[in-house]
């Protein structure tokens, strides 16, 4: 009889009859499993390249192990991965769970498990680790979700696997829901958060168990994403997006601003690029659809284009934005630009940049774009705290995945 690992490892009840032994066994430690939870494959640029580092980075210390990828759609992120497994179990479970169900019902009888729940629990029986990708993917705004950060405590204390959250923007978080979800967090080896606005509603309920560095893209060689290359002219680019408008007043203003910047950027610069990214596919072709009408000369960078290659940019570009990691990708390189925000999610995403980016930022219909300073050449530049969060973050990757010899290395130190 098979057994799903449907118990912990010393109470299985199924009868089992073990093969005879012929060969010898060596005691070698067994590889090493991991299981990562990201709103990937979508696909979203900026949470798939997240997961794609974090993989890069466990693939480095641990080339031997076993890595489970729980994303939004595991048929688009098999594409984008490889040597990953990847499944939806846990974003399953959570849109199923809904705000009301309980996962304690759902897992109390073993004899009525439906076999996707078996599945899932024998991964977690194997499972070393459980971790929370960063991004903006866990918060109200998708109630559901919020669920994942429950599950993670659940299956991590029922299997005795170790549970890290990483880079969350939780915003918005009410304090009625963050005193529910402390509660799970408190068993966390590491809970980090990206936003002061998170760390502020969590340190509340949970005194000195929030970390706050900032987003994951720290955690990573950002030579992996992005290179500044020579250029003689420069390049407009744009990567724009109308999630969360507010109506239609919204995109026209917005529209108005954008159409002003390239009409200007061509009476100035008229043989130069102008380059439109798509970061979503099936979202950001919205604008540039109404863009190419006015000023056929745009080109797109499609995500599989930029997933392949990476971006390049050139110190004497300009940059329009409404997209968080667009954004943080730009200036890790040194570079600034504007970016436009029109929701309370966006104005929290962008006010966690403040800190490490050198660009405008402009809520639509309070704030317009100055095209004088626009076009002004701004130098490569850093912010002070950029390098620290860099570090920290890189500090915090290691930790959290510490190769064996690493591991020895420590233990020697101390």
């Amino acid at each position: 009889m098979i057994s799903f690992g449907l118990f912990s490892k010393n109470k299985k009840v199924d009868a089992i009859e073990p093969l005879p032994i012929t060969t010898p066994v060596h005691n070698l430690l067994p590889p090493k499993t991991f299981y990562l939870i990201s709103a990937s494959g979508m696909p979203n640029y900026g949470d798939d390249m997240l997961t794609r580092g974090w993989i890069n980075h466990i693939k480095l210390r641990y080339p031997q192990a076993t890595i489970y990828l729980d994303a939004v759609d595991p048929l688009v992120a098999a594409t984008l991965y490889q040597d990953v497994k990847c499944v939806n179990y846990l974003w399953q479970l959570a849109q199923a769970l809904g705000e009301e169900g309980s996962i304690e019902t759902k897992f109390s009888d073993t004899y009525l498990l439906p076999m996707r729940e078996r599945l899932m629990s024998e991964i977690f029986e194997e499972t070393d680790s459980i971790h929370l990708l960063g991004g903006g993917y866990i918060n109200e705004l998708w109630a559901a979700n919020l669920r994942l950060i429950e599950l993670v405590s659940y299956f991590g204390k029922k299997h005795n696997a170790l549970t890290y959250a990483t880079g969350l923007g939780l915003q918005p978080l009410s304090d009625e829901k963050a005193a529910y979800l402390s509660q799970f967090i408190k068993d966390y080896f590491c809970f980090d958060v990206r936003d002061h606005a998170s760390y502020h509603v969590l340190e509340k309920y949970l005194p000195g168990k929030i970390s706050f560095i900032g987003d994951d893209y720290f955690c990573f060689p950002f030579s992996d994403v992005v290179s500044l290359v020579e250029r003689d002219n420069p390049v407009l680019r744009l990567c724009l997006h109308n999630e969360f408008s507010e109506g239609d007043e919204n995109e026209i203003r917005f529209m108005e601003q954008v159409e002003a910047a390239i009409g200007a950027f061509i009476q100035k610069f008229p043989d130069s690029l102008i380059r439109f990214y798509e970061f979503r596919p099936g979202s950001d072709g919205y604008f540039y659809k109404r863009l190419k009408q006015k000023f056929p000369s745009i080109e797109m960078v499609f995500f599989e284009t930029i997933w392949k290659h990476g971006l390049q940019f050139s110190m004497k570009d300009f940059f329009l934005s409404t997209r968080f990691h667009f954004q943080l990708i730009v200036s890790s390189v040194g570079l600034s630009g504007t970016s436009f925000y029109w929701s309370e999610y966006y104005k929290n995403k962008f006010d966690s940049l403040k800190y490490v980016t050198d660009w405008s930022f402009l809520k639509l219909g309070e704030e317009s774009l100055n095209l004088d300073s626009f076009f002004e050449n701004h130098g490569p530049a850093f912010l002070i705290d950029f390098g620290r969060v860099n570090r920290e973050k890189k500090m915090l990757a290691d930790r959290l995945y510490a190769s064996s010899d690493e591991q020895d290395s420590a233990a020697i130190s101390i």
